[in-house]
């Protein structure tokens, strides 16, 4: 799998079955925002990402996704507000996430925070059945043309970060959306878009001079499927190149470059090595 990200300015992959449904990503501490709506205002200034990912090159219908996120603080950064588009792609779907974040941030005088996020979100999903290539002519569990739906939600997350680590927990989307497409009301299968839990968290310190070293972490946790998690570490070079590798348990070794390329821009590319 490759899988860019652009534009890092100051800082769903959608399945009929009980698994992972919500993207991912493989650079997800630069992509906070997408997994935990507490995360709106962390910065006290507007920020500005963008991430590009395509999977499984070569093959036809492959996924991909993009997303672009905004962020900032009001209210003597008291108050976050934020916004997060996503487009999701595989075969013959298309998902569009619109998703508002708002968050109330506790500031101390170490200038670490506590932040509660609510999150408000429309998903469009929609499926081409007129582009599928049936095995069988007249398949009546196939509707014909286009079929879509608009999937109201709402999430909800925590999170802290003090000068040398952060952690946050969050559940993205608090309730299930029916996405049966079916036009056989006798339909034994009713697939839905279930809730998922993350957990996330990470360190920074120096180990030697102008070279940091930051671990991360994130925890996955879907109702009736198995337990996902990605490991993550990396090195930071003056302050400019970051280097680091990371673990998807049982699916992939990851390798991350990051170059800021000035104080509030910084580029990434990552390749997964399933």
């Amino acid at each position: 799998m490759i899988r860019y990200f652009l534009l890092y300015m100051l800082l769903s992959f959608p399945l009929f079955l009980i698994a992972q449904q919500d993207a991912q990503y493989t650079q997800f501490m630069f992509n906070k925002l997408y997994f935990n709506p507490a995360y709106a205002g962390a910065k006290k200034v507007l920020c500005l990402s963008g991430i590009y990912r395509k999977q499984w090159i070569g093959i036809e219908r492959a996924p991909q996704t993009g997303t672009f996120n905004m962020h900032g603080s009001v209210l003597k950064n008291r108050l976050g507000l934020g916004l997060s588009v996503t487009y999701d792609q595989i075969g013959f779907t298309d998902k569009v996430d619109i998703e508002t974040n708002y968050s109330y941030i506790i500031r101390f005088k170490d200038e670490s925070f506590l932040s509660m996020g609510l999150r408000g979100s429309f998903s469009y999903l929609q499926v081409r059945w007129d582009q599928a290539d049936p095995t069988q002519s007249f398949d009546n569990s196939i509707p014909g043309g286009t079929t879509s739906k608009l999937l109201p939600n709402f999430g909800a997350g925590i999170y802290y970060q003090s000068k040398f680590w952060y952690a946050g927990i969050s559940v993205p989307h608090l309730f299930q959306n029916n996405i049966d497409f079916s036009t056989n009301p006798n339909a034994a299968v009713e697939p839905k878009l279930t809730q998922h839990y993350f957990f996330t968290g990470g360190l920074s310190f120096d180990i030697a001079k102008n070279i940091q070293i930051q671990p991360n972490l994130m925890f996955k946790y879907v109702v009736n499927a198995p337990f996902d998690m990605d490991l993550n570490l990396s090195l930071v070079f003056f302050q400019k190149i970051l280097v680091g590798v990371t673990y998807r348990m049982g699916d992939s070794i990851d390798a991350l470059l990051q170059w800021r390329i000035a104080p509030q821009l910084q580029i990434a590319f990552a390749y997964d090595f399933t």
